[in-house]
């Protein structure tokens, strides 16, 4: 960090893709999710995305994204990211899309954002084996059909 403000994260959402808004700068989170269904396990999330937005957040950072298993914090993926942020007093913004995420068993994942060491925010993402409620995430991998 450039001026040691250590930002406030004041929202945190995983999605399936975030569309940004050429002009405008402003951000539409597609999809908003907190469970992911799968007809089997080890499996894939095929589309990922995380916003962040912060408060107190003014100079050069770099931030750590890391997925991890809850229940013995095995790391799934770590993503670095660089950002600048040009004034302190407006709020900043990370919106990440992020590649296929292997998801190895059914349960609970975290998200983790640190900035630099300083860990910041989580949110978590539950794996549920079996098929989706009537209104619920899609299923990966998509059944196939004879």
């Amino acid at each position: 960090m450039s001026n040691g403000s250590i930002p406030t994260v004041v929202a945190m959402l995983v999605c399936d893709q975030i569309i940004n808004e050429e002009g405008t700068n402003k951000k539409s989170l597609i999809g908003v999710f907190d469970n992911f269904f799968s007809l089997t396990f080890p499996g894939v999330l095929p589309r990922l995305a995380v916003y962040v937005k912060m408060a107190d957040a003014g100079g050069d950072y770099f931030f750590k994204l890391r997925i991890v298993k809850l229940k013995d914090e095995a790391l799934i993926a770590e993503v670095g990211i660089q950002a600048r942020f040009h004034d302190i007093t407006q709020y900043g913004e990370l919106a990440l899309n992020l590649p296929p995420m292997p998801i190895p068993e059914p349960g609970k994942y975290e998200i983790q954002l640190y900035s630099g060491d300083e860990y910041l925010h989580r949110i978590t993402i539950n794996a549920v084996l079996g098929q989706m409620p009537e209104g619920g995430s899609p299923l990966w991998p998509q059944p196939q059909h004879s």
